[in-house]
């Protein structure tokens, strides 16, 4: 589905449909001709229209008259992020094999923000994944859609529209990844994958790979010892966007010559393609689900996506920490010690809390770039789930200007964190008298020691670690990607390389 902007209706195409959004005074939303009002008030008085949130009434088109939906939007007071998702399937539903085209009016009725949250769940709305589906359901025909805006919000919302469209794409292959089975996505499939992207976008982006010959050398024993009960080999793919030395021409496909990294902001994604918990089985019930172990790396991967759309002047580096975690003769048993890459020893009390394990050893490696900032996101700990549900991922950060920085970004984007706490006497439930450190804290605390246990091998560099285990996906009966926090961090991105700019 494309998304464009209008500041007044050109043409009327056969059979369209003209959205119109009301409040739950009748009040209507955006600017509208007299015409078009008339036949607003016609239809809310003909269907006892009240205007509650994500409520809808219509007026059938056909090919010599111009369809008419109405939204309800609830209290204009209270329109957030929420309620504009809700608005946005509203319409989605209506309309997506009713028509071709359809024009939303919002005149100046909403801010820039509002418009932006709009925007990316309009796009959000037409995701689909049913490839492996023998019989698809018929395809949607609503294909475009025109947002009507004043002339004063239009350059403003054009920006924000790009934006969006950019972390549409970002969204969609992030789902696509986290989606697939696990017999067709393991840590080599994903190394696939970015190369592929590494291809449409050769001016922007370069790919590396580290496979498990490569960690040995490098002595990343804790990434090694999660792999040791598959048959899959683990992989480190590294994505290297350059978005400062690119032209600025986005249907430029030179390939120039990269200028070296400079102080990039890294982003780590744990990449478990399946997580049986190893020697430390997990119940059956629900293991189904842990193919979207790897919603960090997915999440990574569909940054670099958006990214390469958007053409951000920023410099980049995604790592994605692949490996499968399987029970097998040769896995890592519970009470094995290895030494991570930065020569600290850790004992493993449970191999089911694998992801800290793979991240800490790419943690270490990733500092050789002499990053900015780095931010690791990872499906964690079930604990992140008991403490903030299935709404806001978890925050955890040494610098206040990171978590301030994410947070604005988190609002703006409606990819919502909250900030948890990482005092000193929670790693005191990280201690063993058997090595430097174990990889897990018990029961109490288990979001914020598995935190504790990542802040060990970042030193001083700035760093945020987002836990994302009740965001990444939904569950239930149709379990799907949620595409996050590919919107958040893109947020984070733009204010980046706007400040940069400035």
């Amino acid at each position: 589905m494309t998304l464009t902007l209008a500041t007044a209706l050109k043409k009327t195409v056969k059979n369209s449909y003209h959205v119109v959004l009301v409040d739950d005074n009748s009040q209507t939303m955006g600017q509208l001709t007299s015409e078009l009002q008339t036949a607003v008030s016609s239809l809310i008085e003909a269907s006892r229209f009240k205007g509650k949130l994500a409520d809808t009434a219509i007026s059938y088109g056909t090919d010599n008259n111009t369809g008419l939906l109405l939204v309800g939007v609830g209290s204009q007071d209270k329109l957030n992020g929420g309620s504009l998702q809700k608005i946005a399937k509203a319409i989605y539903a209506s309309l997506s094999r009713l028509t071709k085209s359809a024009v939303i009016s919002l005149g100046d009725s909403i801010d820039e923000v509002s418009f932006g949250q709009l925007a990316l769940a309009l796009l959000n709305q037409s995701y689909t994944f049913d490839i492996y589906k023998s019989q698809k359901a018929d395809k949607p025909t609503l294909k475009d859609v025109t947002l009507l805006v004043s002339a004063d919000n239009q350059a403003a919302f054009d920006t924000l529209l790009q934006l969006q469209q950019a972390t549409a794409q970002g969204q969609s292959l992030t789902k696509d990844l986290a989606n697939q089975p696990p017999n067709v996505c393991f840590p080599a499939y994903l190394a696939e994958q970015a190369q592929n992207l590494a291809n449409q976008y050769p001016e922007l982006l370069t790919v590396k790979v580290l496979g498990e010959k490569d960690m040995q050398q490098l002595g990343m024993n804790c990434f090694l010892a999660v792999a040791r009960g598959s048959a899959h080999e683990a992989k480190l793919v590294l994505l290297e966007y350059n978005g400062k030395a690119a032209k600025k021409d986005k249907n430029s496909k030179t390939k120039g010559k990269k200028s070296s990294l400079e102080q990039p902001i890294v982003l780590v994604g744990k990449g478990i393609t399946f997580d049986s918990g190893g020697i430390s089985l997990k119940p059956g019930l629900g293991m189904g689900e842990m193919k979207y172990d790897m919603g960090g790396a997915a999440a990574v991967m569909g940054m670099i996506k958006a990214l390469c759309e958007a053409r951000l002047p920023l410099q980049v580096v995604g790592a994605l920490a692949c490996a499968e975690n399987m029970p097998s003769g040769t896995a890592t048993r519970p009470g094995d010690i290895v030494t991570a890459m930065n020569g600290k020893t850790v004992e493993i009390l449970n191999t089911d809390a694998e992801g800290r394990l793979v991240l800490c050893d790419t943690l270490v490696y990733v500092q050789r770039y002499q990053p900015k900032v780095i931010i690791d996101m990872a499906t964690l700990t079930g604990a992140c789930i008991v403490a903030l549900g299935y709404v806001r991922s978890g925050l955890y950060s040494n610098n206040e200007d990171v978590i301030f920085e994410l947070e604005q970004a988190s609002e703006s984007a409606y990819d919502r964190v909250w900030h948890m706490p990482l005092d000193d006497d929670y790693q005191e439930q990280l201690k063993s008298n058997m090595a430097d450190m174990q990889n897990i804290g018990g029961m109490p605390a288990g979001s914020v020691t598995a935190a504790c246990f990542l802040s060990k091998f970042v030193e001083d560099i700035p760093w945020a670690h987002l836990d994302i285990a009740g965001t990444a996906w939904q569950s239930g009966k149709e379990p799907t990607a949620t595409g996050r926090p590919v919107p958040l961090l893109m947020h984070y991105l733009y204010r980046q390389a706007t400040q940069d700019a400035v």
